[in-house]
């Protein structure tokens, strides 16, 4: 009582320093009543109306009677029984018809759902879906749970659905258990208390609720509703129950009775409310302690009414009150004193509530029900690059398609690839071909969703800025228990923090299968005016109603890495919107136009992307399947003076196919006449992401093997090598970005003597090598990085050519190296790539050293076949390429690398290549490639290495 007291005197010292501050329109704590619907109101009070979801229809004849107003004061409880054998399904029909029905018969200020199944999981689905909607589409204001036990709430929170319901409509008895409840897991939620009367004033029993925690307190059986608006209005302002308070009921005669009373205090004015138990059948007298009460007024039915039977009795102030079965309370207000020899202290007490992301994730599922119901048909400009990685990252194949896109509210979404470009040259002769449409496993429990149980959690990173809008950043994952086998996502996502819109979300996939290793994706939205159809920029959408504001998407960029040919491939992906136009007259014109042409179409299927194909009446349908194999022929000439041959016609074939049989074996075939490259790999064998392969590698003319000493050619000691090579490799991804590979390789080398060779020399016998190697493959965000180790053994070793330099123990030797890559593409088709190659190893010897020829592990441009070699190098290239009227690529290369080898005499010596290569489009869609390359420096070389190729797809 002390601590009350102290509060209250520094508050009345306080209010002649501070400034008053205009009292609240509005009661914090309010009665209403449980009413039927149809009941007759005459006067606008908070109401209850329960109704079971078969009478909605029958409800809404009999709502035309509530007023706006009435309506915002409306607690509508619908009983929501799930009986049918697919709860979600019928979950999600009911919420749907729930929501809509509200949207044309509301907005109420609470929409409570009794919910009736005994799976919690689905319960909690079914308030989620119904809350975000409802709040989305302005049906209502807060969604309450009723009919619930504390167990049963226990189970909703377990389940997901705590952030979806404001408040828990209980029955009164069981308001001070439920309120201890909520303040231990969710102390802002309400609670709204149903209260059957026990008392001869039944406010007494609403007051008891409100003085054990109810915000709201509803009279469960008839009352008027003149006396419980006249008692809002009395409670209007900050009113709090004051449990320390000694008000005492009087019988008539002035003696103490056991007659209980409740005292509520507001906290601008201090102003008393005083709720006794009443009597029927007798008078009684309130007793208010306090010198400084004043003005008893009696608020009843007939307003409020000052009470002439009052008085003073020492320190208290008395007020008369005859029987009475209608609701009651007496107020009375506190004498305003200025204490002359009393210090006066302001005190100012502030608490704020940092928001919760549950509250962040269903405003924002909220925004996105009522952005579903707002989506408008429109048509923009989509262009959407492929950037392959090849070499390990340090040259790149880039394939753009760009032509209209249109999409309507009804989910149709068709893509036309009228324009195609390779590495910037466009196609010119005949249709586009259809490339192979390899997409993950379409996600279909998608973050920020409803689903039927918890398949992401969520954190609240931070509050941050980001393109002009103050955002909240909130990471996502799957939680720990999350099925293996559901294909999830992690990631982030910024959702602004006025508008609760998506600004952009960035994500990872998890749980892949086949030959996708890795999906990471990144949506950026923008924001258009629904009245104008224009976008609209940061400091627009501030000053927007957010229901005038409609958010696209116009950025989606995304990295795979594919498993092909048993290797990792990264593919970047970037698409664009540009163009947008929103709700334009011509949609069906332009869409009616497209579908009758010969462009290519594809369409968003629940399957992902697939192909249209055009019938005989010009429509487009979706093609079953599409040919999974490619055909080429390929033609052109190799100059390098390294080989037998320094000139080699090229003719051939190429045969891909990355479902053979119908088993998903990916399949290449190259052969080229005096080439044969072979490669077969399953991809995910035993659905475990495993890749299992195999590569033969075959060239009838051997390579000149020629020897360098002091930096002169030995053509004495010149041999010829002709390799036949079998790799058998196993693979597996790791860290979603990265793959390791175990391959196991049996090749046989054939040596024969070169043409000056000396007649003494003896070349090598011919040998059998066999060896594991173990490789790593990461990429992410357009870096690569390998990493390799090999451990060799041969067949024969035996002493050849100067026996002074043979070594025995080179008959085992290891390699072993990394690279790190990037390539930057810039606009209008430029690009610049940057890769570094460190390479190493252990008794290497000169057939086993790394060969930087246009064939060798490693390439320096315009070094010749088998002229230099190296047991140690480190590399760097350089490129940069560009278009030229988009008819022709054109690339500049610079590699420098620094050799050391022994035998040859080199100890970090430069090697300097530069390469120009030129690429357009032919007739009859072939394309034509150049690739010239000439060293520089001081260990330049004569003469050059040049490559034409000519490639033809059918």
């Amino acid at each position: 009582m002390r601590k009350l007291a102290l509060f209250l005197a520094l508050q009345i010292l306080a209010l002649p320093v501070l400034a008053a501050e205009e009292p609240a329109k509005e009661c914090s704590l309010c009665v209403g009543a449980v009413v039927a619907a149809g009941t007759p109101l005459t006067a606008v009070v908070p109401v209850l109306i329960p109704v079971g979801y078969d009478d909605l229809a029958a409800t809404a004849a009999v709502l035309g009677h509530l007023t706006a107003d009435q309506r915002r004061r409306t607690v509508l409880v619908v009983d929501l029984a799930l009986v049918g054998t697919d709860a979600l399904s019928e979950a999600e029909e009911k919420a749907k018809n729930l929501v809509e029905w509200g949207r044309l018969h509301g907005p109420f200020e609470t929409l409570a759902l009794t919910v009736g199944h005994p799976d919690p999981a689905v319960v909690a689905y079914a308030i989620r879906r119904v809350a975000v909607s409802a709040q989305g589409l302005n049906v209502s204001s807060r969604i309450a749970m009723a009919g619930m036990t504390r167990e049963a709430m226990d189970q909703l929170f377990e389940n997901g659905a705590q952030g979806y319901f404001d408040a828990v409509i209980v029955d009164g008895s069981e308001v001070a258990a439920t309120a201890a409840w909520l303040a231990e897991r969710d102390p802002s939620k309400k609670i709204l208390a149903t209260v059957e009367p026990q008392s001869p004033n039944p406010m007494y029993d609403l007051g008891k609720a409100l003085s054990e925690g109810a915000s709201r307190a509803y009279l469960a059986t008839p009352a008027d509703p003149a006396a419980l608006a006249s008692l809002n209005t009395a409670l209007i302002g900050d009113f709090a129950f004051d449990s320390t308070a000694r008000t005492a009921v009087l019988d008539a005669k002035g003696n103490p009775t056991t007659t209980p009373v409740l005292t509520f205090i507001r906290g601008e004015d201090l102003r008393a409310l005083v709720v006794p138990r009443g009597d029927s059948s007798t008078t009684t007298i309130v007793a208010v302690p306090g010198s400084d009460f004043e003005r008893p007024r009696r608020i009843d039915a007939g307003g409020e009414r000052a009470i002439t039977d009052s008085g003073r009795r020492g320190e208290r102030l008395l007020a008369g009150l005859p029987p009475s079965t209608q609701p009651f309370a007496v107020l009375v207000d506190r004498a305003r004193q200025t204490a002359t020899n009393v210090t006066r202290e302001a005190i100012d007490v502030a608490t704020q509530r940092g928001i919760t992301v549950e509250e962040i994730i269903r405003n924002h599922q909220s925004y996105d029900a009522f952005q579903e119901s707002i989506q408008p048909r429109y048509t923009a400009t989509n262009t959407t690059k492929l950037r392959f990685a090849i070499s390990g990252g340090a040259d790149a194949v880039e394939a753009t398609i760009a032509g209209e896109y249109f999409s309507d509210p009804d989910g149709r979404a068709d893509w036309v690839w009228r324009d195609f470009f390779i590495n910037g040259v466009k196609w010119k002769y005949g249709r586009i071909p259809e490339l192979p449409l390899i997409q993950p496993e379409k996600v279909t429990q998608l973050p920020l969703d409803i689903h039927l149980s918890n398949e992401y959690r969520y954190q609240l990173v931070r509050q941050t800025d980001l393109g002009g809008y103050r955002v909240y950043e909130v990471r996502f994952e799957p939680p720990p228990n999350a099925p293996e086998s559901l294909p999830l996502y992690r990631g982030t996502v910024w959702i602004d923090s006025r508008t609760w819109a998506r600004i952009r979300i960035s994500m990872i996939q998890l749980n892949l299968v086949g030959e996708i290793l890795s999906n990471e994706e990144r949506v950026d939205f923008q924001p258009f005016s629904r009245e104008t159809d224009q976008p609209i920029t940061p400091a627009g959408v501030a000053a927007l109603d957010p229901r005038q504001i409609i958010w696209l998407p116009v950025e989606v960029s995304a990295q795979q890495v594919i498993s092909a040919a048993g290797r990792a491939n990264a593919i970047e992906r970037a698409t664009t919107f540009t163009g947008i136009r929103l709700n334009p007259d011509d949609f069906d014109t332009r869409l009616q136009q497209v579908n009758a042409s010969e462009s290519l179409m594809v369409r968003e299927t629940d399957a992902g992307l697939r192909y249209l194909e055009k019938r005989g009446d010009g429509e487009r349908v979706v093609k079953e399947g599409f040919d999974t194999s490619q055909f080429f022929m390929v033609g052109g000439i190799h100059h390098d003076a390294g080989l037998e041959f320094p000139v080699v016609p090229l003719g051939g074939i190429d045969y891909f196919n990355f479902d053979l049989f119908g088993k998903g074996i990916q399949t290449n075939i190259f052969f080229a006449g005096v080439i044969l490259a072979v490669n077969a790999t399953h991809p995910n064998v035993g659905n475990t992401r495993t890749n299992v392969g195999a590569d033969f590698f075959g060239i009838a003319i051997p390579f000149e093997n020629t020897m360098y000493r002091d930096g002169e050619a030995r053509k004495d000691e010149g041999v010829k090598v002709r390799p036949l090579v079998l790799t058998m490799r196993a693979g597996h991804p790791v860290f979603n970005f990265g793959k390791v590979d175990l391959s196991f390789t049996a090749a046989h080398l054939t040596y024969q003597k070169g043409a000056e060779t000396a007649d003494g020399f003896q070349v090598p016998k011919d040998t059998f090598l066999f060896g594991p190697s173990l490789s790593t493959t990461y990429a992410r965000r357009g870096y690569s990085l390998t990493a390799f180790y090999d451990y060799t053994t041969r067949s024969t070793w035996e002493p050849w050519g100067n026996l002074a330099e043979f070594d025995e123990d080179q008959k085992t030797f290891t390699k072993f190296g990394f690279s790190i890559a990037k390539s930057f593409f810039l606009p209008k088709f430029q690009r610049i790539s940057v890769d570094f190659d460190y390479l190493h190893g252990q008794n290497l010897d000169r057939f086993s050293k790394y060969e930087l020829g246009f064939f060798g592990a490693q390439r320096i441009h315009g070094i010749q076949s088998g002229t230099v070699r190296a047991e140690r190098a480190m590399i760097a290239h350089l490129s940069y390429g560009f278009v030229f009227s988009q008819q022709f690529r054109i690339e500049a290369f610079y590699d420098h690398g620094l050799i050391d080898d022994e035998l040859s005499g080199l100890s970090g010596e430069p090697f300097q290549g530069l390469g120009i290569a030129g690429q357009t489009v032919g007739p009859y869609g072939t394309l034509l490639r150049l690739d010239i390359g000439k060293t520089v420096g001081r260990n330049a070389q004569d003469g050059f290495v040049a490559n034409v190729v000519v490639l033809k797809l059918f």
